[in-house]
């Protein structure tokens, strides 16, 4: 770099510096203001655009023109929690508050994933990636849905999924009805009479109680077990040293014993080589006399 090239840096340092220390006190404090406040702004609009659970599964305005109407109702939800076992009790808890029950519950831990690592003591370590899964079937009285499912929202931490059906209950039966006629075009008209009592009688009860389906799941987690490894145990549970030398030897004079018979059973073939070579011998010895 040529001094001229060098001057001029300097200069340019000192003269950004000048200008930096020139500056109003005030006026940094206003930038700095101005700087904390445009990303308090970006913070609120990423929290704003970020997906939130629902305020309510199922209005108020629905549930009172559902309340003088005689409706089959249903409902699904899918949804994350953080504890699928603490969720579970607490919704065993609120059901007995609605004189509600459960009908079918599966508790499942999906494995997705999975590693193994041997140990020198034989075992082996398992590595697991396991969702919790949880999916109940729970019955409620009819005019406890809306309050039962909305009291869902506190267990939820990710709501993912929802469907919720109210028919009258004369559509409801006609529909049952029509689909297990369906069903039983080739039974006799006695069994064919005992399905439709059987369909009114369960639509009555789902017109009683409705049906509301749950599944909810929790983040992955690892589990970690233990299981055995039979070869590697096997392996150790060998005999010391010298017993394995002492056993390799009379492996090898066994070995060497079952040769030396072996090439005894071979006898007639040695017989047949020396007269083999004695002829040669003989017809040799004539060859030369003559």
């Amino acid at each position: 770099m040529s001094d001229f090239t060098k001057k001029l840096t300097v200069i340019l340092i000192l003269g950004g510096s000048l200008v930096a220390c020139s500056k109003h006190p005030d006026q940094a404090a206003n930038e700095a203001a101005v700087a904390t406040e445009t990303a308090a702004a970006d913070s609120q609009a990423i929290q704003d655009n970020a997906a939130k659970n629902p305020e309510q599964l199922v209005s108020q305005q629905q549930n009172a023109l559902e309340q003088n109407r005689q409706l089959v109702k249903s409902a699904q939800l899918q949804f994350e929690v953080k504890d699928v076992l603490k969720t579970t009790s607490a919704l065993e808890q609120q059901l007995s508050q609605y004189q509600g029950y459960i009908e079918e519950k599966q508790i499942n831990y999906q494995v997705s994933d999975r590693s193994e690592r041997d140990r020198i003591d034989g075992s082996v370590d398992i590595y697991e990636k396991i969702t919790p899964t949880v999916q109940l079937t729970v019955r409620v009285p009819n005019q406890q849905v809306t309050p039962f499912l909305n009291q869902l929202l506190p267990l939820m931490l990710n709501f993912n999924s929802q469907s919720y059906e109210a028919k009258r209950y004369e559509l409801k039966l006609l529909e049952e009805k029509l689909n297990t006629a369906n069903q039983s075009n080739s039974a006799s008209n006695a069994v064919n009479n005992q399905l439709q009592q059987l369909t009114s009688l369960e639509v009555k009860d789902r017109l009683a109680y409705s049906t509301i389906r749950l599944e909810f799941f929790q983040q992955a987690q690892v589990r970690k077990t233990r299981d055995l490894n039979i070869n590697r145990i096997a392996t150790l549970d060998s005999d010391p040293l010298l017993s394995r030398i002492w056993e390799a030897i009379k492996i090898g004079l066994y070995g060497l014993r079952e040769t030396i018979i072996w090439l005894v059973m071979l006898w007639p073939l040695y017989l047949v080589i020396a007269i083999l070579w004695g002829v040669r011998r003989c017809y040799k010895a004539k060859k030369s006399k003559s």
